[in-house]
């Protein structure tokens, strides 16, 4: 359900002042609408059974869970009304049935649903083209961590072409702010992949406390991944790969793990590297929606790592 969780669409060529658009251009326009209305539909359905609670068995979390769902089928099947392209009005009308059929089983915030997924899948071929943004020839790239760049570290490396970065200060982020907490490390800097067309997060991480190699760090960084789920005996952690390598000049080191999210069935795959500088230890991370994103946030992680500058 990759493309159908963007929260950015393609954006389409503007003809210019008093000139008629095409009549391919006319339709090239409808369905980027259309499969924009679709997919964020879908998405808002997405984020109500993500604060219902996925896998909760609470009543009034399922009570919510049903609402959320009985109100997408209706909306859904308003818009298929609407749709010219008859293979994503059918994908609407699946899905909107799917929902539907959710609202009455025992666990309505199960996303990993069968019927849901099939019927996601096929709105995500129908709009796979109108939906998957590209940056166009001669994009720059982003020089991220340097004075004056979006986010200022201890190293600098090159961004993808559209990949979004912003600072993150963890103090003003209230109940949110063990998110973007690993064991001594806290978050500075996220960089969202979306508007490029891909799901999940890069983020950079800081300590000033730790000490030790960098693998050292990484397998700190990785203990403290989740830590209230863990204690749930929710979240538990598969596969960990270590590989020692320079970065910069520098000794480094990464790391890649499957965190398991029991009480949301869903799993993912994650990857990070760490260095020591003279202002701490680093440590990047992708961290993908769900494990088959990992291969597409790979590039920005091996750019990243290609490009890597540790700042004075």
């Amino acid at each position: 359900m990759s493309v159908l969780l963007l929260s950015a669409c393609k954006s389409t060529e503007t003809t210019p002042a008093g000139a008629p658009a095409s009549s391919s251009a006319s339709a090239t326009a409808d369905r980027t609408r259309e499969c924009t209305t679709a997919t964020d539909s879908f998405r808002k359905l997405i984020a109500d059974l993500l604060m219902a609670g996925a896998g909760a068995e609470d009543d009034k979390e399922h009570t919510a869970a049903r609402k959320a769902l009985t109100d997408y089928a209706s909306t859904a099947r308003g818009e298929a009304a609407k749709v010219t392209d008859p293979a994503l009005r059918a994908g609407v009308e699946q899905l909107a049935a799917a929902a539907e059929k959710l609202s009455k089983a025992a666990d309505p915030t199960n996303l990993d649903n069968p019927d849901m997924k099939k019927a996601a899948g096929e709105i995500e071929k129908v709009c796979a083209d109108a939906l998957t943004p590209s940056a166009p020839p001669g994009t720059p790239t982003v020089r991220l961590g340097a004075a004056g760049s979006p986010c200022e570290l201890p190293v600098s490396f090159d961004l993808v072409a559209l990949w979004k970065p912003k600072a993150v200060d963890v103090a003003q982020l209230g109940e949110l702010a063990s998110l973007y907490r690993n064991g001594p490390f806290e978050a500075v800097c996220e960089v969202d992949p979306k508007p490029a067309g891909e799901l999940g997060m890069m983020r950079v991480f800081t300590s000033k406390t730790a000490a030790g190699s960098p693998r050292a760090s990484l397998e700190a960084f990785v203990a403290g991944d989740s830590l209230e789920a863990r204690k749930a005996g929710n979240y538990e952690v598969k596969k960990i790969k270590y590989t020692e390598l320079t970065l910069g000049g520098q000794p480094a080191a990464e790391v890649t793990w499957e965190p398991y999210n029991k009480a949301l069935d869903h799993a993912s795959k994650y990857s990070a590297f760490a260095l020591n500088t003279a202002r701490g230890a680093v440590v990047v991370k992708i961290s993908p929606f769900g494990a088959d994103e990992h291969v597409n946030l790979l590039p920005a992680y091996e750019l990243a790592k290609k490009s890597l500058t540790v700042n004075s």
